[in-house]
């Protein structure tokens, strides 16, 4: 299990700030592939994810009790 925090329009778009997700993920590219088939609205490939407050790439594996935070682009000035 892994537990999501989702931020700005990502949150409402998926309807909640926190979830966690059962499934095993072996790395950050399941993850993205999962989000993506259950939420296809949304652009899974500008979201930047965090593992366990750090930037996390596709390749990084995750493990049980990782800490997820989906982060949207921002913009502004």
């Amino acid at each position: 299990m892994v537990v999501i925090k989702a931020f700005g329009q990502v949150k409402e778009q998926v309807g909640m700030g926190e979830f966690r997700i059962e499934e095993e993920m072996q790395n950050v590219k399941s993850l993205r592939t999962y989000l993506s088939d259950k939420y296809p609205a949304i652009s899974w490939s500008s979201v930047a994810i965090a593992v366990n407050k750090q930037y996390a790439q596709d390749q990084d594996p995750l493990h049980q009790g990782d800490e997820i935070a989906l982060i949207p682009p921002v913009s502004g000035g």
